[in-house]
């Protein structure tokens, strides 16, 4: 996992509550995220950002489960 799938992969849980698999969706929303910020995606503009599952992906990356367990576990402490 690149520190920008995992920063996506982060970001889409904590704000979307969708698990993204680190191969391919978290890259994709990590190569969408510039897109917005840079304007190249306009506010209004419709986009349509796809994820059609992937889901088992993210036990086959230690790296990912451990984030996910870390980010439940954070999210289980608060009130």
């Amino acid at each position: 996992m690149t520190p920008q799938a995992t920063t996506a992969l982060t970001l889409a849980a904590r704000t979307e509550g969708i698990l993204l698999d680190p191969t391919y969706t978290s890259r994709a929303l990590a190569g969408l995220t510039p897109a917005v910020k840079d304007g190249d995606i306009k506010p209004g503009q419709r986009t349509i950002f796809l994820h059609s599952g992937g889901l088992p992906g993210l036990f086959g990356h230690q790296q990912a489960l451990a984030l996910a367990e870390t980010e439940s576990a954070a999210n289980t402490d608060k009130p």
